[in-house]
């Protein structure tokens, strides 16, 4: 019990005490074994391991995970944590593509929780991914042992990742799933930055929107909230959304040319009040003539809604997902879509006009304000969406045929969305982020002991610098 006591209580070394700067990055910086030295278990007289040359970087991110780079290399590490649903991930990849736009030398990692739709949303995007056993809080106190077991769980999944990865910003993307990995970085001493999106801040960007040093945020009213930390960049966006043409789109989903597309989603995870609601209004009124319907039903909703389109006379396809939502718009006149964060950003940057059906059942009904704040710039109807099908699907036939009746005001809110998008948000976003990381490395370049000292750039890789040990040659 002794040795074992003695094993636990073992501190660092007086200079790394004094100069309160982590351990671990002086012994990266001079390539020894992190965990035997930090934990004091290098024996009297055993020499330090000689400093090794780093291993070429490999340009794809998942070679990096097999390799790791070491803390002061050429390029800045970024971490982005989210997840639950496709709109918490996808703004995140629009981050990723471009901060290695700006900066190819970067390595960027993402962590994301365990459900389904988050790894298909990742798959095949050659970043590395980490999977943390983060879940929401819920309502019933019955769960509540459950989320406080998962909670503790995430948090030591993602201080061992941030721990291996050496990140100098860590972005949190929102939602259940930001909230282990942004606070294990803010306690790692890496920048770290919040997207918020949505009008009303979340219970996990309130929380580390306190101590974050920027919150990216879509509406001024959420600026405002988080004061000298907002800034009104927008949501981002991913290029293949913005570059998908017309024709591409069509023929992606087998559509008529000569016809109007009513475009239909419920985001990422589907919504069955959305679908029941259209495929009532298709079944009672139709589509004015020249339109065709292009449904996303979601893959539990998708049986039922396909087999009720074979009664149906309007031209339709109808798809479970897409994995390429620049298609589906690019296909689009006319969108039916709940009001997330992510889908107006969307729908704002191509242009697309839009009947909002908001999620009911929030708290707060951010959707719902999203979807007014919108329908006061002229480029989308709010239509709230009641316990009563009948109603809903009602009002939503009026609307749906006014606005594709009309060919004028549907010119107009087109006109209006494309005024109000933000397409490079991403690249405004990326900006500040790798700005946030220079500051990072500066600071603990600066903080580093009299024995480590800058070895002056290398002559191939200009912003590269080399450290050495005192009396050794350049690494």
């Amino acid at each position: 019990m002794l040795s074992l006591a003695k094993a636990w209580n073992v501190r660092p070394p007086p200079e790394a005490r004094q100069r309160r700067i982590p351990l671990c990055i002086c012994l990266r910086a001079l390539k020894f074994e992190p965990r035997a030295q930090a934990r004091g278990r290098v024996r009297p007289g055993r020499t330090t391991p000689p400093l090794e040359q780093t291993a070429p970087r490999s340009p794809h991110p998942a070679a990096r995970r097999r390799n790791p780079p070491m803390l002061l290399e050429t390029g800045r590490r970024i971490f982005l944590a989210g997840g639950g649903t496709g709109g918490h991930l996808y703004p995140g990849l629009a981050i990723a593509e471009a901060v290695l736009a700006q900066e190819p030398e970067a390595a960027v990692a993402f962590s994301c929780t365990r459900r389904p739709i988050d790894r298909k949303v990742l798959a095949g995007s050659g970043y590395p991914v980490t999977e943390i056993s983060a879940r929401p809080l819920g309502k019933r106190p019955w769960t509540w042992p459950a989320f406080l077991a998962s909670f503790i769980r995430s948090g030591g999944e993602a201080r061992r990742r941030l721990r291996e990865f050496c990140p100098d910003v860590v972005v949190g993307l929102g939602g259940f799933g930001s909230y282990a990995p942004v606070r294990a970085g803010q306690r790692h001493g890496a920048a770290t930055a919040i997207l918020n999106p949505d009008i009303i801040p979340g219970r996990a960007n309130r929380r580390l929107g306190r101590r974050a040093d920027r919150v990216f945020c879509q509406f001024q009213e959420t600026v405002e909230a988080f004061g000298d930390r907002g800034r009104l960049t927008g949501c981002p966006v991913r290029p293949s959304v913005l570059a998908a043409t017309r024709q591409e789109g069509l023929a992606a989903f087998g559509l008529d040319p000569a016809r109007r597309t009513l475009l239909v989603t419920g985001a990422s995870l589907g919504a069955r009040s959305v679908n029941r609601a259209v495929v009532a209004m298709l079944r009672d009124r139709g589509l004015p003539e020249g339109w065709q319907v292009l449904h996303l039903t979601g893959h539990g909703e998708h049986g039922e809604v396909a087999a009720a389109y074979r009664e149906i006379k309007t031209p339709a396809a109808v798809r479970p997902y897409a994995e390429r939502m620049g298609l589906a718009y690019a296909a689009a006149d006319l969108v039916v879509a709940r009001a997330g964060a992510s889908t107006i950003a969307e729908l704002l940057a191509v242009g697309l006009p839009a009947v909002y059906m908001p999620y009911p059942y929030h708290r707060d009904q951010h959707q719902m304000r999203q979807a007014r704040a919108v329908q006061a710039l002229g480029a989308a109807i709010a239509l709230e969406d009641r316990p009563d099908d009948a109603e809903t699907w009602r009002r939503l036939a009026e609307m749906a045929w006014a606005v594709a009746s009309d060919a004028a005001w549907l010119a107009r809110m087109a006109e209006a969305a494309r005024a109000a998008g933000r397409p490079r948000a991403a690249q405004e976003i990326a900006r500040q982020v790798l700005e946030l990381a220079d500051g990072v490395v500066e600071r603990r370049h600066a903080a580093l002991p009299p024995q480590i000292a800058p070895a002056g750039p290398n002559v191939d890789t200009p912003t590269h610098v080399a450290y050495t040990r005192t009396g050794d040659e350049k690494a």
